[in-house]
């Protein structure tokens, strides 16, 4: 056997090192100027392959001349795979080559290997290779699909053309013709299982470029199906062929580009493989890309046009994976014509012939009618189709002059009759998101085009505008089912009692459609309410609703942030504000209406947007409304004083009953009325157990994630501040608060005392136990005591790991004063960034600026928390009246906020 050559290029030339860091330096920072100065992102990508096709061709060259004249092993080929051979290749990107010979054990082969790569890996560059025959790639590729996909993208470099040609062709004549479908197949399966990883909805709030639904390898899909099916290699071949139209290969096209100037500027920032699109990222990369804010944010732009190629890269693929599979011969005995245009075909309904969809627009939604009651998936071909001609302006037009097309769209987007869809008739699972998919959606409701991929820059919701609204009519469609959902009890039995459901789903569907004219962030704001519900009527008549229904819609999307509002910011134990919520409501249908639509969009924002705590203040309005409503309510001394002899029976026989209803009996009406009854008697048996002592009592909480935590101790100024500077040290997360003053003892308890009930939680998640607690007593005795101050406890709260701060969008602190909210208090609403501590700053500067906190209402949203104080002049027990004062204590707010980080 032939003995290996040495092949050691940096002997024979000591400068080869430096030269070819000369060289990839040149040629990165020609990448990167040409970058920064807006060039195209596949022209940078292209133009940096062939750089690095000229330093590896030179390197063969001069490997292959080191190595001698060639023996008896046969032809060699340096061959590009992956996006290296697809002749595209980032900044960072990985670049891998291929040595493709006759005899795989030849020395030689390794030598040159040996020696081609040595010197780049000296260089740092990361490339990784492989050496193999033919056979032996022909062998791995049938049952590897990745390597099955290099011998489409594989390129040649250097070395024997000859070789690399016959590769291919045995390629085509062995795996792509015989076995097409098993390869279509194996591709998409390995495509279901990376969007798995790395997610599969296009609509992520920091979505992956490369590797995600709708990212690059997406856009390799369709290529590697077009490839396999009509060795289909050029835009033109694409159109020649049928594969897409020209108007999809400009969409696809201008998609490409996007992505790859997000990756090129991505490469960039991060100076390494960076493919993730972070929050940061956005906001950088908007301004490098020219979107500058107006009436949406400049990065809210940057992202609805993203997730716009990104969606088009995605039903390319998808389509093109389906329309590269050979049509089998339909025959009379496998078809069954339905008689309305559609029929059943393989297990599939389809279309009997899909030319007739340009003179009978209505045949598309015939089409899902069919799907639906069937419970089988749309043919392939039939499905592309409609997606085909729902672009057309024309043909939309004329769908929506066809009444049958209104009532069909109507029906298929309210219907509950969704039994047994989770077996699967859709890819999506769900009929309103395939609608969505292939374009019906928008041909019906064109007002919602500028929301197809709008997003919000928040880390409240998680979805686009049009996703979030298709899950949030999901969402209802499952109540008015009848499904049920952890916390949702309430809803879902006031679903079964809705009759007239078109309009709720109608009012749910277009809740957003006043961010057409940008949007304000959080829960529905009164002026988003007003811009859908300004939009809505002819939407509404034209799909159909009778007067009554179209006034109906118009009131939900007016007031749909209205519930939410009340419940999470304002006193619903207050007989006022019941009052006042009955008077705007008026109904109980329109009450039980706007709870449901509430309920479906909240719980739809994100995964964890509606807590089982965030549902039960939803759930006290809605029953202290319904009360009054239904004349249950009655006066709010006499409801309380029912409740009262109601908690007392509880205490017969009881040890010291005196005090117990001496307890109940001094509390304030407020507080009788805000807490349910057994609560009551957990809180009196504590107060009594207590004495004069400070004493931290843990209970249950109102619902399975939430403590209660009461607090007993000597009643003084700053005592809330002092109370939440513990458990920020511990790092609880204060959901709820409520503070109340007990009366003296002249005997046993000289002191007034106070009260605190928190409703908590960790802020790791979870509700706290016995431990805990007793560190929180352990810590609070001391700071009463004067033992250790505030200031010292906040200083020794733990950091959050490194991993758990993740910049997001910003959140700009506002402070709001309302002296009209409440007859007796002042409300000051605080909405900021949520961070440990922050409720211990805002009780704080309350207590120095002379309040009293009475009550406390604290709503999470992602980072967003707003905080809301039922407030009182320490000085005189009333409201501050003085408008001085009440700007003074904005700032004040504003500012320690701002300090506080």
């Amino acid at each position: 056997m032939r003995e290996a050559p040495n092949v050691d290029l940096s002997r024979l030339a000591p400068s080869l090192g430096e030269c070819c860091d000369g060289y990839l330096k040149g040629y990165r920072g020609r990448f990167e100027a040409a970058v920064r100065n807006g060039a195209s992102g596949v022209e940078a990508a292209t133009s940096f392959s062939r750089a690095l096709d000229g330093l590896l061709g030179a390197l063969y060259c001069a490997a292959d001349a080191a190595a001698g004249p060639p023996g008896e092993g046969g032809r060699i080929a340096l061959v590009a795979v992956g996006g290296y051979g697809r002749g595209l290749v980032g900044l960072c990107s990985d670049v891998d080559v291929l040595f493709l010979c006759d005899d795989p054990g030849d020395a030689r082969v390794r030598a040159l290997a040996e020696g081609l790569l040595y010197p780049l890996w000296d260089l740092g560059m990361e490339i990784g290779h492989a050496v193999r025959g033919q056979e032996e790639t022909l062998a791995l590729a049938r049952e590897d699909i990745r390597t099955a996909t290099t011998l489409i993208d594989l390129r040649r470099v250097a070395g024997d053309v000859s070789i690399v040609k016959d590769l291919q062709r045995g390629a085509r004549r062995s795996i792509f013709e015989p076995h097409l479908d098993a390869f279509l197949d194996a591709l998409q399966e390995d495509t279901h299982r990376r969007h798995e990883r790395f997610g599969d909805s296009l609509y992520l709030l920091e979505p992956e470029v490369k590797q995600g639904r709708g990212g690059l390898r997406d856009l390799d899909v369709a290529e590697w199906a077009a490839r396999a099916r009509w060795d289909a290699r050029t835009t033109q071949d694409y159109v020649r062929t049928g594969a897409l139209l020209q108007r999809e290969v400009e969409e696809l096209e201008q998609a490409r580009e996007m992505l790859w100037r997000v990756r090129n500027l991505l490469h960039m920032r991060a100076k390494r493989q960076q493919d993730r699109l972070t929050f940061a990222d956005q906001e950088e990369i908007a301004l490098e890309l020219g979107f500058v804010d107006g009436i949406t944010l400049g990065v809210e732009q940057f992202m609805q046009a993203y997730y716009r190629h990104a969606r088009v890269v995605a039903q390319t693929a998808e389509r093109m994976v389906a329309r590269a599979r050979p049509r089998r011969r339909k025959t009379p005995a496998a078809q069954r014509d339905l008689g309305n245009g559609t029929a059943l075909f393989d297990g599939h309904v389809t279309l009997t012939d899909t030319d007739a969809l340009e003179e009978d627009p209505a045949l598309a939604l015939r089409l899902y009618r069919e799907v639906l009651e069937r419970r089988l998936p749309p043919y392939a071909y039939a499905r592309d189709a409609v997606a085909r001609v729902a672009v057309d302006e024309a043909w939309r037009a004329r769908l929506r002059q066809s009444r049958e097309a209104t009532e069909l769209f109507v029906h298929l987007c309210c219907t509950t009759d969704l039994g047994g869809w989770e077996a699967g008739p859709l890819a999506k699972g769900s009929l309103l998101e395939e609608l969505h998919e292939v374009g019906l959606i928008v041909a019906m409701i064109p007002e919602l085009e500028p929301l197809t991929g709008r997003v919000q820059h928040d880390v409240f919701h998680v979805y686009t505008v049009d996703v979030h609204a298709i899950r949030a009519v999901e969402r209802l469609r499952a109540l008015l089912a009848g499904e049920r959902f952890a916390h949702l009890g309430l809803a879902t039995r006031l679903a079964a009692e809705a009759p007239r459901r078109v309009p709720l789903f109608v009012a749910t569907f277009l809740h957003a459609l006043g961010k057409v004219h940008g949007h304000d962030h959080g829960m529905a704001t009164e002026r988003q309410g007003s811009r859908s519900a300004s939009m809505v009527r002819p939407i509404a008549e034209r799909l159909g609703l009778r007067p009554v229904d179209v006034d109906h819609v118009v009131w939900l999307l007016q007031e749909q942030g209205s519930f939410y509002h009340w419940a999470t910011k304002r006193d619903t134990s207050d007989p006022e504000v019941l009052e006042e919520v009955t008077r705007w409501v008026g109904s109980i249908e329109r009450l039980r209406d706007l709870y449901l639509m509430t309920v479906a969009i909240l719980s739809t924002a994100n995964p964890r947007s509606l807590s089982d705590w965030t549902a039960r203040m939803l759930e006290d309005l809605y029953f202290g409304v319904a009360g009054v409503l239904e004349g249950r309510g009655g006066s709010a001394a006499g409801r309380a004083s029912q409740l009262r002899r109601e908690v007392k029976v509880g205490f017969v026989g009881d040890r010291a009953e005196k005090d117990l209803v001496r307890f109940v009996d001094a509390m304030p009406e407020r507080y009788v009325l805000a807490n349910p009854v057994d609560v009551i008697r957990r809180h009196a048996r504590v107060v009594r157990d207590a004495g004069a002592a400070t004493t931290v009592a843990l209970g249950p909480g109102p619902s399975e994630e939430v403590s209660e935590l009461l607090v007993i101790a000597e009643d003084r100024s700053g005592l809330l501040a002092d109370v939440t500077a513990v458990l920020t040290k511990h790092r609880v997360t204060i959901v709820d608060a409520q503070v109340y003053t007990l009366p003296g003892d002249a005997d046993s308890v000289p002191h007034e005392r106070a009260m605190q009930a928190f409703s908590v939680k960790r802020e790791s998640g979870g509700r706290l136990d016995r431990p805990l607690r007793g560190r929180i007593e352990h810590d609070l005795r001391a700071l009463l005591a004067g033992e250790v101050d505030a200031a010292a406890l906040m200083s020794a709260t733990p950091k959050a790991p490194s991993w758990a701060r993740r910049r997001g969008p910003g959140v700009q602190t506002d402070v709001r004063i309302d002296n009209e909210a409440s007859r007796v208090f002042t409300v000051v609403d605080v909405l900021t960034r949520d961070r440990p501590g922050v409720l211990h700053v805002i009780a704080r500067t309350l207590y120095e600026q002379g309040l009293i906190i009475a009550l406390s209402k604290i709503t999470t949203e992602g980072e967003r928390v707003t905080d809301v104080f039922y407030v009182r002049d320490a000085a005189t027990g009333e409201k501050v009246r003085d408008e001085d004062r009440l700007r003074g204590l904005a700032r004040e707010l504003s500012e320690r906020l701002s300090d506080h980080g």
